[in-house]
């Protein structure tokens, strides 16, 4: 029973590390893979590491070219109303209408993991990525003007992009911009409170198994 409680323990240490994203260096590692190719290009998620943490990561940039092995430094924005976009890449003077944008390509990228169908996903990334350098090789119903009226709509009727951030390279850092997903507050928020739940029930039982003991 102690060694459970220990572990309860360690477990409530480890929720409480991984709730807070907003430390001081934010460092992303790619390790150079991705889901499949398309265009001669990788389509995401791409993966590696948040500091020095697992992660899939999303790129909205095509502007910048990187390379398996490549680190560097970020800075995080989540997308909500509250938050300041102006360090970001896709930053338009306005945060409202830069929010949409991204809550626009977080909507497209739900899509594509919903998906199995590789010329799909390939076509909702490739619709991101006609806002940030790409030159959109689909056409028709998978075009990135279909594909992004789409998103707007959704974004129109309510969708909110909630528990994603844009990871932007720190100024004069080379990198891309990447969206995550992370674990919703509420979720995290949950599970602390089953964690503390538990553990007082633990010391509960300890405590009443030494009063019958003496």
């Amino acid at each position: 029973m102690r060694h459970f409680a220990k572990a309860l323990i360690v477990a409530a240490g480890v929720l409480m590390f991984m709730a807070p994203r907003a430390f001081a260096d934010n460092v992303v590692d790619f390790n150079g893979s991705y889901a499949f190719g398309n265009n001669g290009v990788g389509i995401p998620p791409y993966g590696g590491t948040l500091n020095g943490q697992a992660e899939e990561f999303y790129c909205v940039d095509f502007s910048h070219d990187i390379s398996s092995g490549d680190s560097w430094d970020v800075a995080i924005t989540p997308i909500t109303n509250s938050a300041n976009y102006s360090g970001t890449y896709l930053f338009t003077g306005s945060n409202a209408t830069t929010e949409t944008i991204y809550e626009e390509f977080a909507w497209l990228i739900t899509q594509e993991q919903a998906s199995s169908n590789q010329n799909a996903i390939a076509a909702d990334q490739w619709a991101i990525w006609s806002l940030s350098g790409g030159s959109d090789p689909y056409s028709g119903s998978e075009s990135a003007a279909t594909l992004l009226a789409a998103a707007s709509a959704a974004v129109s009727g309510g969708y909110t992009a909630q528990g994603w951030e844009i990871l932007t390279p720190d100024n004069g850092t080379h990198g891309q911009e990447f969206l995550v997903q992370t674990p919703e507050p509420g979720s995290l928020a949950l599970l602390g409170i089953g964690l503390c739940a538990m553990l007082f029930f633990v010391k509960r039982s300890e405590w009443l198994g030494l009063r019958r003991s003496a």
